[in-house]
């Protein structure tokens, strides 16, 4: 009888667990050539005893996470920043997990790889834009990551590495041109003629609106969680007085979010009364803005200063995505 076979035989039933670390050791393929069914069975077992141990220790210690404060403290340090549309963007994505963690009868935070990819997949099949479905990914996979370093060897991020995700594409077409832009301001309520005025002739994320400030040809506010300022074109200034605002704080009654969700609809009814391409985003317009800039002076450090972009690459990925640069 072969060394690897006098090991397994004498392997009693109370030591299975003990001798696991020296089966590691073992030639299996020479036990499976040469094993009686009583030797393949003994095997069986030991790896069985090992497979439930490890399952049931896994379990133990995932029954022990919190889930619930380990999503609100994921959900209040998300995107570094602090942003709200980041955060909004983040929550709305862990609750769509949730719902199909619910409707396939997992944990969430059992997820495996190939519960992530059909997550993914799942999202693909509700319509949403390649965009929407790869941000979904990107918060779900941060949020496993958060959980990662906190519970070092109980939770892997299981969105590491996917190919489920769609491929990133933008289209010009996408974008609003000039002509959308005009439309948009006579078309729209003149606070929202205002609004659409700053984002697209200037910039602004629809989040900056809500604490924005004019003084003289000067504005500030804060977005992504930081202070910015920066000068506005005297056009624009009379736009937001002919709409009656006030300067100090033309949108400071709404927060980021409902401004986010007002503009949306007041552009979507602009688009059904068939006066625009399509239902632009807040966010199309600083894309309009951005592509402007870069067309009109090639000069791609001026726009990203003009972005308050954290460095020119971050800019080049921005522009070449909108399809503006190969």
């Amino acid at each position: 009888m072969s060394k690897a076979l006098q090991t397994v035989n004498n392997i009693a039933p109370a030591a299975f667990t003990e001798t696991a670390q020296s089966l590691a050791a073992i030639d299996f393929k020479a036990i499976v050539e040469n094993a009686t069914p009583d030797q393949l069975e003994a095997m069986a077992r030991v790896y069985m005893a090992q497979q439930a141990q490890a399952t049931f220790t896994t379990a133990v210690k995932i029954a022990g996470i919190d889930y619930s404060a380990e999503k609100q403290a994921f959900l209040e340090n998300a995107g570094r920043t602090k942003s709200g549309h980041t955060a909004r963007a983040y929550r709305n994505a862990l609750n769509e997990l949730e719902t199909y963690a619910a409707e396939k009868r997992l944990n969430v935070l059992e997820l495996t790889p190939a519960g992530a990819d059909g997550f993914i997949y799942w999202k693909n099949h509700t319509g949403a834009s390649a965009a929407t479905v790869r941000l979904a990914a990107a918060a779900c996979s941060s949020f496993f990551t958060f959980l990662e370093r906190r519970n070092s060897g109980i939770i892997a991020n299981p969105f590491r590495g996917t190919k489920a995700r769609p491929a990133q594409n933008y289209s010009r077409v996408d974008l609003p041109t000039g002509a959308d832009i005009d439309a948009l301001v006579k078309a729209l309520p003149a606070k929202w003629a205002a609004a659409v005025s700053i984002m697209a002739g200037r910039g602004l994320r629809v989040g900056g609106l809500a604490g924005l400030s004019i003084k003289g040809s000067r504005f500030t506010t804060r977005t992504k969680g930081q202070d910015k300022s920066g000068e506005l074109p005297a056009d624009i200034i009379e736009t937001v007085k002919a709409a009656g605002l006030e300067l100090r704080q033309p949108f400071g009654d709404l927060t980021a979010e409902q401004l986010q969700h007002v503009i949306t609809y007041e552009i979507g009814k602009v688009y059904k009364a068939g006066k625009v391409r399509s239902p632009f985003s807040p966010h199309k317009l600083r894309h309009f803005y951005a592509v402007n800039q870069y067309r009109k002076t090639g000069d791609i450090r001026r726009v990203s200063k003009l972005l308050w972009h954290s460095g020119i690459a971050v800019t080049e990925r921005y522009l070449r995505g909108l399809g503006e640069i190969d």
